[in-house]
């Protein structure tokens, strides 16, 4: 027999309570500052011509690991120069978040359609994800995001939203349920409906300039950061 059957009532409720008590998992502690991702994604710090996130690195043209107030970054002289990375980030996503902190340099009018970040398999160009920059002659530049399927395709852009070249920069795009999203240091610039259809695994990652080896960009590239979710501003990357 448990000692606990010996007890008087009351004790027995004191006692119960007692051991309840001492027994009750404590709760989490609650997290402070933005939340962190909470499916796949991955950071790519761009600071190696040799290798990104672990994946090999095709050189082409004469790019640069610098010094920046980002730490090491890549910089590109926007004639010629980029990266070709074998991954594709977007594997087996269905909704996602591409960030990208870059720091523009004038290169107005000789190359103002920058291309600097680009997905796709070459063995099918119906399908891709591209952020690019467009350039005025008063040294500011405003985003261009695109994705494209063999169901539909969307352009956000507006060239109304401008920034200045010079300076570092978060830009960031979303795609969940047909919604693309553009942002631009967390300001949430432009929206629209388009069907993304996945991308092939062995997709590559163009840095630098189109995958068709168009439209160079002129500037420094810090970091990519990419999610299989569509984050919200307050989750997003943060500039030096």
């Amino acid at each position: 027999m448990k000692p606990c059957l010996l007890l008087s009532a009351p004790l027995l409720v004191l006692s119960c309570l007692f051991i309840t008590a001492c027994t009750t998992t404590p709760s989490a502690p609650v997290s402070s500052g933005s939340p962190a991702p909470k499916s796949a994604g991955e950071v790519w710090l761009v600071n190696s011509l040799e290798e990104i996130a672990n994946a090999p690195v095709t050189v082409q043209g004469n790019p640069q690991v610098v010094n920046s107030t980002q730490g090491k970054v890549v910089s590109f002289d926007g004639d010629g120069d980029r990266l070709l990375v074998d991954k594709n980030p977007l594997d087996g996503a269905s909704e996602f978040t591409i960030e990208i902190i870059f720091n523009p340099a004038a290169a107005f009018p000789s190359n103002a359609e920058p291309r600097f970040f680009h997905i796709e398999a070459l063995d099918n160009p119906n399908r891709r994800v591209t952020i690019e920059l467009r350039l005025n002659d008063k040294n500011q530049w405003y985003l261009d995001a695109y994705i494209k399927s063999e169901q539909s395709q969307f352009t956000l852009i507006d060239s109304t939203r401008v920034h200045p070249i010079g300076q570092w920069a978060h830009a960031a795009i979303t795609y969940k349920d047909r919604e693309f999203i553009s942002y631009v240091n967390g300001n949430k610039e432009l929206t629209g409906q388009v069907d993304y259809l996945p991308i092939a695994t062995h997709a590559k990652t163009s840095i630098g300039a189109r995958m068709n080896q168009v439209h160079w960009f002129k500037g420094e590239v810090a970091q990519v950061r990419i999610s299989h979710r569509a984050l919200n501003p307050n989750e997003f990357l943060l500039v030096k």
